[in-house]
């Protein structure tokens, strides 16, 4: 397996076919993005979604539709689904298919059971698209000590409303408080960053909404310095996998969203770690 580092000293490229990686090496995989954030196979290459799906599994358990005659339109096999505007056989587009930006987030960021990895494949006219990566652990490093400190025992909640950072007719509005989550967190892996996917969060316990804006307007400008960021341009048949807790992502607009298809995964790292973080 051959590893080549960005320049950001972070996301790491593993140069070759996945579908060429045998057990141990994929799991070497799944422990190198815990604790870097963002791994990429740059490589292009054909892989169904059979295969998709299957190496996901041997990293771990690769959430499925619950409700399957409600989001038949968005999964192209068992565990994989597609995110494109392009309709398919039924007139029906895939998962956040809108040209408009699908602006900072993690994966299901109020639900404590979620996947924590999301498995992109780039399958068809990815070329002029762009997916943005910030590492949460890089942001918190920067924080000045006093910082850390005031923020140290902060819990947040968090849910979904539209428009946010998507206009996608999936998700349903929703506040959850009463699963909080630490904003500090440190994982099994042993890294201690932010878990802060901004535009997700509703709220701290124990803060009022004036207490509340002010930290986050102050975490946002630490968040939003690019020196914490990943920029991925798309090909055809590449693979990025981010880590859900450390790092949260944006697609850039782009207005060829119902000619671009890529294939989504969200899976654990049941494998490797029993629980995580």
């Amino acid at each position: 397996m051959i590893l080549e580092y960005a320049d950001n000293g972070w996301t790491v490229n593993v140069l070759g076919d996945i579908r060429a990686l045998n057990r141990e090496e994929l799991l070497q995989v799944a422990k190198l993005l815990s604790q870097q954030t963002v791994v990429v196979f740059p490589d292009s290459y054909n892989i169904t979604p059979a295969e998709q799906l299957e190496i996901a599994e041997t990293i771990g358990t690769v959430m499925k539709a619950k409700d399957k005659k409600r989001t038949s339109g968005i999964y192209i096999h068992e565990g994989v689904i597609r995110v494109t505007g392009k309709k398919d056989d039924k007139g029906e587009p895939g998962l956040f298919g809108h040209t408009s930006a699908l602006e900072w987030h993690a994966n299901m960021a109020s639900n404590k059971s979620r996947q924590p990895i999301v498995w992109m494949y780039g399958a068809e006219h990815m070329e002029g698209s762009r997916t943005s990566f910030i590492n949460m652990a890089s942001v918190y490093a920067s924080l000045p000590e006093d910082f850390k400190e005031e923020i140290k025992d902060i819990k947040c909640f968090f849910g979904y409303k539209a428009g946010r950072y998507s206009t996608t007719p999936w998700f349903r509005d929703h506040v959850n408080e009463e699963d909080l989550f630490d904003l500090v967190l440190k994982t099994k892996a042993g890294i201690t960053g932010l878990y802060y996917p901004f535009l997700q969060v509703f709220g701290m316990a124990g803060k009022d909404e004036e207490e509340f804006k002010k930290i986050d307007k102050r975490l946002r400008e630490y968040i939003l310095d690019d020196k914490h960021a990943y920029h991925h341009d798309w090909l055809d048949g590449q693979i990025v996998l981010s880590d859900q807790w450390m790092s949260i992502h944006k697609r850039w607009e782009f207005d060829k969203m119902e000619e671009r298809v890529l294939h989504r995964i969200a899976l654990n790292y049941d494998n490797l770690y029993r629980s995580y973080p």
